[in-house]
């Protein structure tokens, strides 16, 4: 029954490795696409635009506002807030059993428990004459702690009898030590089981809440995708022809109404491209931002009102 439970928790963390690598992929590839349209719009429509624009004189308009290139391989907001994966310890349990197993589950702990009561007997105990045994010496106050036990055993005492009871004594501590041992060793190993199990049940949990939270998100950023590539073919698309204004004379003073509202037009995209281009589509903790709705819609709204190029 064992075996088959570790071998089913293994194929269903296979299984939750391969669907968090799956999600892995599919973020990082609409991250990508995300990217690759800011920067086309970057460089093939705001850069060639100000470039344009740098050479006009006498421009009474707003300056255009400040834009930074997209960083080449820059986090775009993809994907919810991930919590950090953590390993799960090794377990109090098994600390204590392994403990245990050097302190009790040896020899040692029966040799200490027999020189812990020979002491008692030695330090308080009486010989068979009344004498307190802590008063003899060497062999005396030995064969004197000796029958003291055996007296107990027995009720007459006797060394030999004496000598049983303590090695019974030793038995029993070492027999009972390594009980308790394997005891807490299969607390420490069911303590790890469960730990495991909660470890990847949280695991799940995390994976369908990103899985839920992605459709909405890829969403999201195909929208600024789609706004983000209207923007550059509009500014693409008028960019000739302001070319060609600018060329013919670079002195906005002498603009009549109609050329002015070319380049009014033009620093609209730009500055519609600006604000796009920096808004966030995920806060802090990986949750959607309103802002960026709000923004994707303005931009469409603008985009479907424009004049249409000459």
């Amino acid at each position: 029954m064992r075996k088959l439970v570790d071998t089913n928790r293994r194929r269903r963390r296979r299984l939750l490795e391969s669907q968090e690598e799956e999600l892995d992929q599919r973020v990082a590839k609409e991250n990508a696409a995300l990217q690759k349209a800011r920067q086309a719009l970057y460089d093939e429509a705001l850069i060639p635009f100000r470039d344009v624009l740098q050479r006009l004189k006498h421009v009474d308009l707003i300056e255009p506002a400040a834009i930074e290139r997209p960083a080449v391989d820059g986090e775009v907001g993809l994907e919810p807030r991930r919590p950090r994966r953590s390993a799960v310890p090794v377990t109090a349990g098994l600390l204590v059993g392994g403990t245990l197993a050097i302190a009790l589950g040896s020899p040692l702990a029966g040799q200490a428990a027999r020189s812990g009561a020979y002491r008692v007997v030695r330090s308080f105990g009486r010989a068979s004459t009344g004498t307190a045994i802590n008063r003899l010496h060497g062999a005396a106050a030995r064969n004197a702690t000796e029958a003291w036990f055996g007296r107990r055993a027995t009720g007459t005492g006797g060394r030999a009898a004496g000598r049983m009871v303590l090695s019974r004594i030793e038995t029993t501590t070492a027999d009972l030590s390594r009980d308790v041992v394997v005891k807490f060793q299969i607390q420490g190993f069911e303590y790890d089981r469960q730990a495991r199990a909660r470890d990847l049940e949280r695991r799940e949990r995390t994976v369908r809440e990103r899985q839920d939270g992605q459709a909405a998100l890829n969403e999201r950023g195909k929208d600024m995708q789609r706004v983000l590539q209207g923007l550059r073919s509009e500014l693409v698309g008028r960019l000739p022809s302001f070319t060609a204004l600018v060329e013919a004379c670079d002195d906005f003073a002498q603009y009549d109404s109609r050329r002015r509202a070319g380049v009014a037009a033009m620093m609209e995209l730009d500055s519609l491209a600006v604000t796009v281009m920096k808004c966030p589509i995920t806060d802090a903790e990986g949750r959607m931002t309103e802002e960026s709705g709000r923004v994707i819609a303005d931009a469409e709204a603008r985009l479907l009102a424009m004049e249409p190029r000459n």
